[in-house]
């Protein structure tokens, strides 16, 4: 199960406290309010990460999410604040957030439609045809998360 990724993944993190700087616990109220934001509903396992861990990073690695409820006046790793910009300056489709970034000027992008079940996509900014721009990268957050965990700690 995703949200058994995510734990499984915290639990590394934990053993690697010193190269890891993660926000914290988040209330629900922030994580509501996030969505609201953004018009969206998360997966479980995104919202159990926000929930959990809020945001941050690990051996380089960074993960967006909440850290206050300022989402206009914020700055990476806020998860809410680079999506609203990315849709205003790129066009990015209404129901992606982004969760990640790969360094080389893509996206990791969680797709919160229902019936696409909450998968992960690489997306290049600035393609036009959405079957190019958006490719298929894991088939949910949890997932996601813990493999980027395991490969940035091993």
């Amino acid at each position: 199960m995703s949200i058994d990724n995510v734990i499984k993944a915290i639990s590394i993190i934990n053993q690697h406290h010193d190269g890891a700087d993660f926000e914290g616990v988040k209330e629900e109220s922030l994580i509501d309010l996030a969505e609201k934001a953004l018009s969206v509903e998360f997966s479980g396992s995104y919202r159990f990460f926000l929930k959990k861990l809020g945001c941050g990073d690990i051996a380089g690695q960074e993960f967006y999410g909440v850290i206050t409820a300022d989402f206009i006046n914020s700055g990476i790793p806020d998860a809410v604040w680079i999506t609203l910009k990315e849709r205003q300056e790129a066009d990015l489709p209404e129901n992606y957030v982004i969760v990640s970034a790969t360094g080389d000027g893509d996206y990791v992008v969680l797709d919160c439609t229902k019936s696409k079940g909450n998968k992960i996509f690489l997306w290049t900014p600035g393609i036009k045809d959405q079957q190019t721009a958006f490719k298929p990268y894991y088939d949910d957050f949890g997932n996601f998360f813990y493999d980027q965990i395991v490969t940035a700690v091993g």
